[in-house]
């Protein structure tokens, strides 16, 4: 009697673990998970181009169409600096600041493909003056 218990609860054990053996892929037969981005076309999210206003002045800025110049500020002045663009169906500004606990960096959202000149103000009143140019991903 021993032995066939020492059996039964070996045999529940493999059949226990097969579920769980590394390298199975689960069905997702009938209603799974959303299908991941490699497989919905290749789509996936583009990071934004970050910069820092010493870095702007006087230069070309390439920006991905449907992403943002990020313009990196020093902390706490993120609500002080202004922008505009000669053409915002191009690139428009979006003002930085914090919103419910989340702090935001003002930027330029690049819209359509195209050159704008830019202005960035900062605290100081200083002006900096590129331009953006918006390109195809």
């Amino acid at each position: 009697m021993k032995r066939s218990s020492v059996l039964a609860v070996l045999a529940a054990v493999v059949l226990l673990s097969a579920g769980c053996a590394p390298g199975q892929t689960p069905s997702t037969t009938g209603g799974g998970s959303a299908p991941s981005s490699a497989t919905a076309g290749g789509l996936q999210a583009l990071p934004p181009t970050i910069l820092s206003p010493g870095e702007l002045d006087g230069t070309d800025v390439s920006v991905v169409v449907g992403t943002a110049l990020v313009i990196a500020v020093e902390d706490g002045t993120e609500d002080q600096w202004r922008g505009t663009t000669a053409d915002p169906a191009i690139a428009e500004f979006s003002a930085g600041g914090s919103d419910e606990g989340a702090t935001f960096r003002p930027g330029f959202e690049a819209r359509a493909i195209g050159s704008t000149e830019a202005t960035l103000t900062g605290p100081d009143g200083g002006e900096i003056q590129f331009t953006i140019s918006v390109v195809a991903p």
